[in-house]
């Protein structure tokens, strides 16, 4: 079986995640591109001259949600969400991200994405330790360097704080550094801004508004509607093997998902944002959210009858999808 091998111990199954996400994507360079999503964030303009070169956009693509499979699936073993270290991470989110670029690709999203995981990965070192003031810094660091990037993501300045004032004692100092080193990477960026003489332009959320309401929503082809409904049963399907923890769990592993699941809900409530201030369903928002919980469920299959099916299904799904966009398959 294929999720077995993920799930054990073999290093050599990261080159998986590589692989998978270049044969999904690159394709695109031989057809009429990547569907890029502008957002009129910031960001956008950075990426403005790579989303001029058809390759360099896939490239890019490819680079980050490489980069993000590996980081991803490091921080799942690192951190002991699993007792042993296994590698069904990297592949979810090469699979599911790669899916969503092939509907819509949105580079800031998955910088940010980025951003995100490296601030997870330091507000979980935080574990009965006397002094987490330098860990507290970089993660609220690296928040705001995804929030600046991707606008929505100022959620996450919710979600730490509230990390911090229900897993530690009360201490000023952790409370407000955080929220400090968050708000230092918008300084450099207002600095900037005035460097170049660019203080009229420092406009996060552009909203367009329409009656009609159509428009607003996202229409799906069929491939794509069969792919987004199976990773929402997925999702659902594996939330209580999440929430609800074995008896024989350590505290740190209680302590390290409580974190996280405060942290998925504050992406959850950026994608909400995204939509309420742009118009616009950014799935690229809920992509580290849907990896840890789906693939901590699919890392657990030897408990559940369903995982494996729905792992395959997925696979299939995903598969599908990106024969139909390169219309190798009609339908």
């Amino acid at each position: 079986m294929i999720l077995r091998q993920f799930a054990s111990n073999q290093p050599y199954l990261l080159g998986a995640a590589p692989l998978v996400v270049l044969l999904i994507l690159m394709p695109a360079a031989w057809t009429a591109g990547l569907p890029v999503f502008n957002s009129d964030f910031p960001a956008d303009d950075v990426f403005g001259w790579i989303y001029q070169s058809k390759v360099g956009t896939i490239g890019m693509a490819c680079a980050l949600l490489i980069a993000g499979a590996l980081l991803c699936n490091s921080i799942f073993n690192r951190h002991e969400f699993f007792n042993v270290p296994c590698y069904v991470l990297s592949i979810v989110y090469a699979g599911l991200g790669s899916a969503m670029c092939l509907y819509q690709c949105s580079l800031p999203a998955l910088l940010s994405s980025l951003f995100m995981l490296l601030g997870l990965n330091k507000q979980m070192q935080v574990f009965k330790q006397s002094r987490v003031l330098s860990e507290y810094f970089e993660c609220g660091f690296w928040y705001g360097m995804a929030a600046m990037f991707f606008p929505p993501f100022i959620a996450l300045a919710l979600g730490m704080w509230l990390t911090v004032l229900l897993m530690r004692s009360f201490n000023w100092r952790e409370h407000l550094l955080p929220l400090i080193a968050f708000c230092v990477p918008f300084t450099y960026w207002v600095v900037w801004k005035y460097w170049n003489n660019e203080l009229n332009d420092l406009i996060l959320f552009r909203k367009i508004s329409s009656f009609d309401h159509k428009a607003l929503l996202s229409s799906f082809t069929w491939p794509q509607s069969v792919f987004f409904i199976l990773t929402a049963i997925a999702c659902v399907m594996a939330l209580p093997r999440y929430i609800f923890l074995g008896d024989r769990a350590s505290n740190k592993a209680r302590g390290v998902k409580n974190v996280f699941s405060i942290m998925a809900l504050s992406m959850g409530l950026a994608f909400v944002l995204g939509y309420a201030l742009v118009l616009k369903m950014i799935v690229l928002a809920l992509l580290v959210p849907l990896t840890f919980i789906i693939g901590y469920w699919f890392t657990n299959y030897r408990y559940s009858l369903a995982a494996p099916l729905v792992f395959y299904l997925l696979g299939a799904a995903i598969a599908f999808m990106a024969l139909t966009h390169y219309g190798v398959v009609l339908f």
